[in-house]
């Protein structure tokens, strides 16, 4: 079922007729800077989106996507500058321009939202130093959809071990999967094997249930399941809980509404998966023996859909809001936090 929050999404519509950002009229002033008394018509102009995609660590590729922008000037080049609250710029590499186009990314080694970096600035000049030469481009995250952002990536007091919601159930699905992948290699008694597929179907689903009926109800310590049943509840439910609150928190005309969207669409392909892959480990629990084996095989493919997604119609392609995993719903929560670019004033 579909949270309430989400049938009142409003509708962004994208006219991409806007004015050009930063296009600025030819003022005729006198470029003493370069000598000769020749004009300089340059002036900075662009807009687009800048975030930080996983990269060599979570969130640490800095993705900056722009268009109608001005190439530097003959013998400079624009750099990329990052910073969180207390103005310390970290560089994001030099910035190419091809046409009028910006495609450029550029991995800072660290998790940039742990960091808090939430400012973007580029500089034309010839030194890659900030602060000399032309101020380009700008951009801020909004600050009223940061903390949601982190709760969902970084850290939240909702999930067992403190981890954000979202980055907590790509944990917790990983460990699944490895533990329904072992099983055939492990060695384990007929019995052993049912108190896995319980335990796996018990972590799926909340409330847990005895399915290999020996009088034990079996779970993984200190975990949370992946989804509710009934009155159950799970990371599927918190991670909607979180995206309704940015929901209320974001302005109705922004774009990231968009963005919420999609990561749910993400989350309830898990959710799809993972009730499957419940009903198998639990059926595996109830019959034991080669074919709880067997299911929990399935249970690992099912469990590794949700992940990276799964091409369901075979179409070579992967359609992302109906075959998109966790990994789709955390880029989309990652590009909430995005910064908007514009020239810089």
């Amino acid at each position: 079922m579909r949270p309430s929050w989400l049938m009142m999404l409003p509708l962004v519509a994208c006219t991409g007729e806007e004015g050009k950002e930063g296009d600025t009229a030819d003022t005729g002033e006198e470029d003493t800077a370069g000598g000769g008394g020749e004009l300089d018509n340059w002036s900075a102009s662009g807009t687009g989106d800048a975030y930080f995609a996983d990269g060599e660590e979570d969130n640490s590729l800095f993705t900056l996507a722009m268009s109608r922008a001005t190439e530097p000037r003959e013998g400079e080049a624009y750099y990329g500058f990052v910073s969180a609250a207390d103005g310390v710029l970290v560089p994001v590499g030099e910035i190419g321009v091809n046409g009028e186009d910006v495609d450029h990314s550029f991995d800072i080694g660290e998790n940039a939202i742990i960091a808090g970096y939430s400012h973007f600035e580029a500089w034309a000049n010839a030194t890659g130093e900030a602060g000399e030469g032309d101020a380009v481009w700008l951009g801020d995250v909004d600050p009223t959809i940061f903390t949601v952002i982190q709760e969902m990536l970084i850290a939240s007091s909702a999930t067992p071990d403190g981890q954000g919601s979202l980055r907590a159930l790509e944990s917790h699905t990983e460990f699944l999967v490895e533990q329904a992948a072992g099983a055939a290699s492990a060695g384990l008694t007929d019995e052993e094997v049912g108190s896995l597929c319980e335990m796996i179907g018990n972590a799926l689903e909340d409330p847990a249930v005895d399915s290999d009926d020996d009088g034990d109800v079996e779970t993984f310590t200190n975990v949370m399941a992946v989804q509710g049943t009934d009155d159950g509840y799970g990371y599927v439910e918190l991670i909607f809980d979180d995206l309704g609150e940015a929901n209320d928190v974001v302005d109705p005309n922004d774009p990231i509404h968009a963005n919420i969207e999609q990561a749910y669409d993400g989350v309830q392909f898990t959710e799809f998966w993972a009730e499957r892959a419940a009903s198998d480990a639990h059926r595996g629990a109830s019959v034991g023996g080669d074919s709880a084996l067997r299911r929990l095989e399935d249970v690992a493919e099912q469990l590794s859909w949700t992940l990276v997604g799964n091409d369901i119609d075979e179409d070579g392609v992967l359609e992302y809001d109906t075959e998109g995993g966790l990994d789709y719903s955390v880029d989309q929560v990652s590009q909430m936090a995005q910064l908007p670019i514009e020239a810089a004033r």
